[in-house]
């Protein structure tokens, strides 16, 4: 099977040889599963993104809206409002070699973050946890902009999919659809969706998925892991509390990258992080 390799930007490389990259939620919806990842006011996205800078994020995930299934709505006015605000912070404070994730599944959303990213010189990418169901004009828009995407597996509502087959055969249609639009395929890269983001979506296909990873290399893509805290690390260890499933996060994100996750999506950005990255790396460098 090739190897996998993907250049963002002429200076983000992330592929089967290179260092597992590490983005960093810089989460502002107080609507989100876990309490402890909200930051809603000015000085604490400020220490978060210096923190996660300092230990090692490449990449900072900006999300104004809860995307669990179950949380209270908000207007996309209000979501452009947050996400706003918390850029115009993050932005002044960033080197360039930092790259902002925006977490929207709205193209309004997109253009606004695009615009504030422009003002202050600074590189953005799409991330559309629908995989384009919910506004499939954001394809179009970054076609238009050349930006590149995650796209989440999905196929009516986020994370609905339940093997890998789904998601493999969901992922090649949104490709070609993209492809057909102009888009530079190499600028994609997938995320298999774990998590409880609809009802039977049981841990059973969780973990399924998380040891069935290493078959999503037939796209040829980057593979983005988003496990961090979530319900099915709580009901294997029988912790209700997101607050305290760290441990189990951290086993489930070294398997993950020894099935080949080349992105880690996570609350924690810390030295504990860090090691675990790195012996994971070098056991599948040496299996």
């Amino acid at each position: 099977m090739n190897e996998i390799y993907a250049k963002f930007f002429d200076f983000l490389e992330i592929g089967d040889n290179y260092p597992t990259i590490v983005m960093g939620v810089l989460n502002l919806s107080p609507e989100s599963f876990y309490k402890g990842s909200v930051y809603d006011n000015p000085k604490k996205i400020e220490f978060a993104t210096r923190n996660m800078i300092d230990n090692g994020a490449a990449l900072l995930d900006l999300g104004a809206r809860s995307t669990a299934p179950w949380s209270e709505k908000i207007t996309i006015e209000e979501e452009i409002n947050r996400m706003e605000s918390a850029m115009n912070i993050v932005c002044k404070i960033i080197p360039d070699k930092i790259i902002l994730s925006i977490d929207t599944q709205y193209r309004r959303v997109a253009q606004r973050a695009l615009e504030i990213s422009a003002k202050f010189k600074k590189k953005i990418i799409v991330n559309d946890v629908s995989c384009l169901k919910t506004d499939p004009s954001l394809g179009d828009f970054v076609t238009e902009n050349d930006l590149p995407i995650i796209l989440m597996a999905s196929k009516e509502v986020p994370g609905d999919l339940l093997t890998t087959d789904t998601i493999i055969h969901e992922f090649n249609k949104t490709i070609e659809l993209l492809r057909r639009r102009g888009y530079d395929e190499k600028k994609i890269i997938l995320d298999p969706g774990i998590g409880r983001w609809v009802d039977k979506k049981t841990p059973k296909f969780d973990l399924k998925i998380i040891g069935n990873l290493d078959k999503l290399r037939s796209l040829n893509k980057p593979i983005l892991v988003a496990i961090s805290r979530k319900l099915f690390i709580g009901a294997i260890l029988k912790i209700s509390e997101p607050e305290k499933r760290l441990n189990g996060t951290l086993s489930a994100t070294a398997i993950a990258i020894y099935k080949g996750a080349h992105i880690i999506r996570t609350h924690d950005v810390n030295q504990q992080l860090t090691e675990i990255i790195k012996i994971a790396e070098e056991i599948r460098k040496n299996a």
